[in-house]
């Protein structure tokens, strides 16, 4: 029984406590329900009134109050609870001394629906409860604390000096922030001990911050890292991020990890950082590149610190210097030398570290390259010094390339399937043997190669041409010191670089001549250029000297030919009004659109244009139609053959004249274009032709008696009376004419003999004997009087020369006589 009383009792004691808290809870939430009640308010009026009067009285006469209830033998609150609860209702006496203090006081009628809730919160604030309930509560809470607390003059003075305690409070924080900073690597210890006493007053970025700083310099370096890792996921975009960064790879540095290559922070923080630690940065990131084996990262993380004006004077130039010298490749260092323009130190270092790499790969042709880039330069500048080392240097290589001055290489379609392109190069190779034969000391040499193409001996028509054939080409005569060394290009751009760079570079030629067709040229002419060889073209393609300040070109020159015509035309002829009728070829089309372009320039019309097939076309009836758009009346005779020609009568003649460009061996189609002058009666109608016309076969094209005086240009006439063109025919006809089938030079003998002759004449100049010194003097030459006229070389390498404008005169291609 006893023990049952016993477990019972503490049920009942728990039950009696959660009662208690119960009622008092209950009792709280009611009264506050109660207060915000307007409808209860408004019934309970004598009761409201007398709260708001009671709540108005001094904190005494509560105090009274608690010891009148304590007196009259009224229950206390024994719980925290009953203790801030509101009383819904007031014992007797305390009503009465709380009506009778506050009856001296009006109370307004009128009663707002609902109380305004800071009223309530100000009536809860004024309750003061007493220091040992508060003591019972709280056990270190002290009477005296209570009681400064609640000191109304204590509190006005305290917040009166709250903000000069604020300042002093932050100028004293900051000043011990600094004074840590200082501390951090002087002595992180003490640094440790002034951190820990104003930890709480730093804000959590603040103070993170200066924890990374610590733990790095306490080498406490794994919790370093983490805590600066965890700052910069939670906080990327703070002002301190780039701070943090640095410190988390300085702690992962420490302990020999990996750094952290975030771009985005690495570009934040080479921004924002401060010189010197951008400038540490910098380097330990150069370093793991090292490590990583990536030089040339690590270098551009060196030039980096040298090309910022605020980290420069703090790069180590030793150790940059000695990374630069471990590049092996002068691509890289090019690479390195343009992505850093600005740096005058790095240009110097860089072009002498390329001339050594240069010289040690035996790349002596680059290396000559690279010195007559900086020859000029100092030449510019004034620099006599570096003017006489360059020059010495220049010497030395151009001994160690060991290029003739007097071997020229020559490369041409020699095993071309097509019997014209074949011709072709058979006459350029007259030329150039004739050239030796002008300059009376000659060898003509060919080495076998796998694509090299040897000549015959007996330069004719029934030369036999074959690859890896050795074939004796040197004349009766000693050998002399001037050497052709002669490739083939099979038609072949690949071919012909391989071969350009044999001439060149095993070779050793100081001069390259050739080729002949447009894409062999272009692909020749792109490795000469990066040979740094001059190489002077035989192609009708006029852009080839726009590759390259080392290509020229020694052709016809189609420009050349409409305008100078074209100004004959208008200027003697006074004619103004054009036809133009073309061969459908590629000369014919471009020489249609030079001649139309350049009279229009000139003010002049273009009255119609027609184009013709070179080859198979029988009859021009349309065309001519289209000029004239009439027929002419005719005897029976006449009309019986015109009605198969389909003509039309009454031709019309708005034109002055008509420019036909039959193109290269176009003479055949004057045969068929002749006869329609005289059926439109077009007898006093100007013909105008291009170097076309110039051909042996002309006079005895039929039809040619309705042609007057035409008048047609070209640069090559073999019945002039320079010294040079009658030199050129007599060793010709001596040389060749007893081959069979025998004709004269022809445009690509008269070619090829001025260009060969130009090179030996500036390579007697031993001033010239280096292939820069070869391109200056080719471009800086004075007018050469060549068999094709005056000649020399634009500043763009395009060949320039007097235009010869001819005519028929009895039967003969003669010079017109202005």
């Amino acid at each position: 029984m006893i023990l049952l009383r016993i477990a019972i009792f503490p049920v009942i004691s728990c039950a009696l406590l959660s009662f208690g808290i119960f009622q008092s809870t209950s009792g709280n939430v009611f009264a506050q329900s109660l207060l915000s009640d307007s409808t209860w308010l408004e019934q309970n009026s004598e009761v409201t009134n007398k709260t708001e009067s009671a709540g108005k009285t001094e904190v005494s006469g509560i105090a009274e109050i608690s010891e009148e209830s304590e007196d009259s033998g009224q229950n206390t609150p024994h719980l925290p609870a009953d203790l801030f609860s509101t009383p819904t209702t007031l014992s007797e006496p305390v009503q009465t001394r709380i009506e009778s203090s506050a009856q001296n006081y009006p109370v307004s009628p009128s009663i707002s629906k609902k109380p305004a809730l800071p009223l309530i919160n100000e009536e809860e604030g004024n309750t003061i409860f007493s220091g040992s309930f508060l003591s019972r509560l709280f056990p270190w809470f002290s009477d005296e604390e209570q009681t400064e607390s609640v000191n109304p003059a204590t509190e006005k003075e305290a917040s009166e000096t709250l903000p000069e305690w604020a300042d002093v409070e932050f100028s004293g924080v900051y000043m011990l922030v600094a004074e840590i900073e200082r501390l951090l690597i002087l002595n992180p210890e003490e640094a440790r001990e002034r951190y820990l006493e104003i930890e709480n007053q730093l804000e959590i970025e603040e103070r993170t911050r200066l924890k990374v700083q610590l733990l790095y310099y306490l080498n406490e370096w794994n919790s370093a890292e983490q805590l600066a890792e965890a700052f910069l996921n939670e906080r990327p975009n703070s002002p301190l991020s780039s701070l943090m960064f640095y410190y988390l790879n300085k702690s992962l540095l420490s302990q020999n990890k990996a750094l952290n290559q975030n771009l985005i922070m690495l570009e934040g923080a080479l921004k924002s950082l401060e010189p010197k630690l951008r400038s540490d940065l910098l380097r330990i990131l150069s370093d793991e590149a090292l490590l990583q084996g990536d030089l040339f990262t690590a270098v551009n993380y060196r030039l980096d610190e040298l090309n910022d004006p605020e980290t420069a004077n703090m790069a180590d130039l030793e150790k940059l210097l000695s990374l630069l010298k471990e590049v092996q490749s002068r691509e890289e260092l090019q690479i390195i030398s343009a992505n850093y323009p600005n740096i005058a130190w790095l240009r110097e270092q860089i072009s002498s570290m390329e001339l050594e790499l240069l010289v040690k790969q035996e790349r002596y042709r680059e290396a000559l390259e690279l010195v007559d880039r900086r020859l000029d330069f100092a030449r510019e500048s004034g620099d006599a010094e570096e003017v006489e080392l360059l020059e010495q240097m220049q010497n030395n290589f151009t001994t160690a390339l060991n290029v003739s001055p007097r071997r020229i290489g020559v490369i041409l379609p020699l095993s071309s399937s097509s019997a014209k392109v074949a011709g072709l190069a058979q006459e350029t190779l007259n030329g150039l043997w004739l050239a030796l034969r002008a300059h009376e000391k000659s060898i003509l040499t060919d080495n076998q190669t796998d694509n090299a193409t040897l000549l015959t001996n007996e330069l004719s028509a029934n030369s036999q041409i074959a690859d890896n054939v050795t074939v004796e080409t040197m004349p009766k005569k000693p050998a002399g010191p001037w050497e052709l060394v002669v490739r083939d290009s099979h038609l072949n751009p690949e071919k012909t670089k391989s071969a350009i760079r044999e001439l060149v570079e095993k070779e050793r030629v100081i001069a390259v001549i050739g080729p002949l067709a447009r894409k062999t040229s272009e692909a020749a002419a792109e490795e000469a250029e990066k040979l740094r060889v001059p190489l002077i073209s035989l192609s009708l393609t006029a852009g080839i000297p726009e590759l390259g300040d080392y290509i020229f070109r020694n052709n016809q020159s189609w420009n050349q030919e409409v305008l100078e015509l074209l100004e004959y035309a208008v200027s003697e002829l006074q004619a103004c009004r054009f036809l133009i009728l073309y061969a459908k070829t590629r000369e014919g089309r471009q020489k249609m659109r030079l001649f139309w372009d350049a009279a229009l320039r000139k003010g002049c019309e273009v009255v119609a244009v027609e184009g013709y097939k070179d080859e198979g076309q029988k009859s021009l009836v349309n065309e001519f139609d289209t000029f004239t758009g009439k027929n002419q009346r005719m005897t029976t005779k006449d009309k019986s053959i015109l009605k198969d020609l389909k003509e039309k009568e009454d031709p019309i003649h708005n034109f002055d004249a008509v420019f036909v460009a039959v193109g290269s061996g176009g003479v055949k189609n004057l045969r068929l274009i002749f006869p329609y002058s005289a059926v439109y009666k077009m007898e006093k109608t100007i013909f105008l032709g291009d170097s076309g016309w110039n051909d042996s076969a002309l006079p005895f094209a039929p039809g040619l008696r309705g042609v007057k005086k035409p008048v047609f240009v070209d640069s090559f006439f073999p019945q002039s009376n320079t010294p040079a063109m009658k030199k050129l025919l007599r060793l010709h006809e001596r040389m060749l004419y007893r081959h069979q089938n025998y004709i004269g030079p022809t445009h690509y003998t008269a070619y090829a003999y001025d260009t060969l002759m130009i090179l030996m004449k500036l390579l007697e100049d031993k001033s010239n004997q280096t292939h820069r010194d070869l391109r200056y003097a080719l471009a800086n030459m004075q007018t050469y009087a060549g068999v094709t006229g005056n000649l020399r070389f634009d500043e763009r390498g395009e060949v320039q020369r007097e235009m010869q404008l001819l005519t028929l005169r009895r039967g003969k291609i003669q010079l017109l006589k202005h």
